[in-house]
């Protein structure tokens, strides 16, 4: 059965791992991609990114965008911009990434800053395994920095079935999900660090034959008289 991506039309199933994989061969077929974010041009409406979203919790279900709430969280931030990448892996199956951008209150001192929320998803086509998901943000020159992220440790499935993505931001209501962690586990890749051009590139490993996803957060922060430039990164690979 083919599957088709989020921005198109998914189909339906519950995040879980099958043992079948571990037969499968060492056929290792691993995608990434890189791309420059600006958040002075948008390539989704915020109207589009709530429909992107709301379709990957067709296919994903609890693993959507928004986590086991499976719609939009309530908080107090304005929308900034969104952003997407397909990659097309074999037999039809694609993996789908997106990032939003949305504003934080400024500091008194007019530092500007926005939340970045992070969600990668692959459908893997029949007798196909899921073995990677990455996606991460890093920032070129000192004018821009990275705050807190989250998740910010490690889970593995045969210790919780869940992992919580949410900003430390007292200062106002910001975005949060539970995720469904039914097979593998999460890390963070040791590009990671927090600070002046920092970079923040959280992973999803296991083996996985049903769709899997992976969403997390961060901080990004920046001059109030300059801009910021992300670069994202996303990656996923499948075997058969």
């Amino acid at each position: 059965m083919r599957r088709r991506s989020p921005l198109c039309a998914l189909g339906t199933g519950e995040l879980a791992g099958i043992a079948g994989c571990s037969a499968f061969g060492s056929d290792r077929d691993p995608l990434e991609e890189e791309r420059t974010v600006d958040p002075a041009s948008s390539e989704l409406s915020a109207w589009g990114f709530q429909a992107v979203a709301a379709e990957t919790h067709d296919g994903y279900a609890a693993g959507g965008v928004w986590g086991r709430g499976q719609s939009e969280p309530d908080h107090e931030l304005d929308f900034r911009g969104a952003w997407s990448v397909t990659l097309p892996h074999r037999d039809g199956a694609t993996s789908d990434h997106l990032l939003a951008m949305y504003a934080l209150p400024p500091a008194p001192d007019g530092t500007r800053s926005s939340q970045v929320w992070l969600w990668s998803g692959l459908d893997p086509a029949d007798w196909t395994c899921v073995h990677r998901l990455s996606t991460g943000i890093s920032l070129s020159g000192d004018d821009s920095s990275l705050g807190i992220y989250s998740p910010a440790q490690d889970y593995d499935a045969d210790d919780v079935s869940s992992y919580r993505v949410e900003s430390g931001r007292l200062d106002a209501a910001t975005l949060a999900a539970t995720m469904p962690l039914s097979n593998g586990w999460i890390g963070i890749d040791e590009r990671t660090r927090i600070g002046d051009g920092g970079a923040y590139v959280p992973v999803w490993t296991g083996e996985s034959e049903t769709p899997q996803s992976l969403a997390a957060t961060t901080e990004v922060r920046w001059p109030a008289d300059g801009d910021v430039e992300l670069t994202w990164t996303v990656a996923a690979e499948t075997s058969r």
